[in-house]
């Protein structure tokens, strides 16, 4: 049984694509210590590549073409594919305690199920029949949505894309790939007309309250999270060790003093 309860949410984007990456893994980290909220981030990057934990760029990413084009290429914690970000995408992020949804989360497969049903809920606020396959939310046969989770002993990140107006042709390019319009879809190429962000944001957020019976409250970045993110910034996410030689990093107690 899913426990009703609040959880923080905030739209909070920073200008730096590395900084982005840092709050959500300084999130989870404060979930360790139980310092920070359920919450549910809403957040969008500048043009930047993000590759899965695990992968190796060189063999995924179009590397000249990211530098010829002043791409970033950044590591996120999660695993999954590369992914191309730019201000036509909207990233949403979960980061929850088993605790709160005890029925779901200690399956996999059954959390994404439930993490995607919000943006599937919202999506149908929108006059949108949307589906999921294992962690993609798909229209009409087509991906318009990603996602993937990193779960830190019992604290749970989830995040996940969803193509609004993307400029597939730079996707194209820094992942290179093609025959994009087989497999992806923006949301702009099924809507009526362009509907505003700022409402595709209003129906996410419901939808999220109505799949997980919870209440959304406006939140900020508390003071322990924003050290944390600084942190993990300097060490990591700022560091081409980490996003492309994939480096042993710093110990976890070495920055969560």
């Amino acid at each position: 049984m899913i426990i009703q309860h609040h959880w923080r949410i905030f739209d909070y984007s920073s200008k730096d694509p590395a900084m982005n990456l840092a709050i959500d893994e300084a999130i989870l980290r404060c979930q360790l210590e139980y310092r920070s909220p359920d919450t549910l981030r809403l957040w969008q990057n500048p043009p930047t590549v993000v590759i899965g934990c695990f992968q190796d760029p060189e063999s995924k990413v179009n590397l000249a073409a990211c530098k010829k084009l002043g791409i970033d290429v950044l590591r996120r914690v999660s695993g999954g594919g590369a992914v191309y970000h730019d201000h036509g995408n909207l990233n949403y992020s979960l980061i929850v305690h088993k605790s709160s949804l005890k029925a779901h989360l200690a399956d996999v497969e059954k959390s994404y199920d439930l993490f995607c049903s919000g943006v599937i809920e919202g999506l149908r606020m929108l006059g949108i029949d949307a589906y999921n396959r294992k962690g993609d939310i798909m229209i009409g046969g087509k991906k318009v949505s990603g996602s993937a989770q990193h779960r830190l002993y019992d604290a749970i990140l989830h995040h996940g894309t969803l193509m609004v107006d993307v400029n597939l042709d730079m996707l194209a390019r820094t992942l290179g790939v093609s025959d994009l319009e087989r497999h992806l879809i923006n949301l702009y190429d099924v809507l009526p007309h362009k509907v505003p962000l700022s409402r595709i944001k209003r129906h996410i957020v419901k939808g999220f309250e109505k799949r997980l019976n919870m209440k959304l409250k406006k939140g900020t970045l508390t003071p322990r999270e924003r050290q944390i993110a600084k942190k993990l910034y300097e060490i990591k996410y700022s560091k081409r060790d980490w996003n492309i030689e994939m480096k042993a990093l710093v110990p976890l107690k070495e920055f969560l003093v």
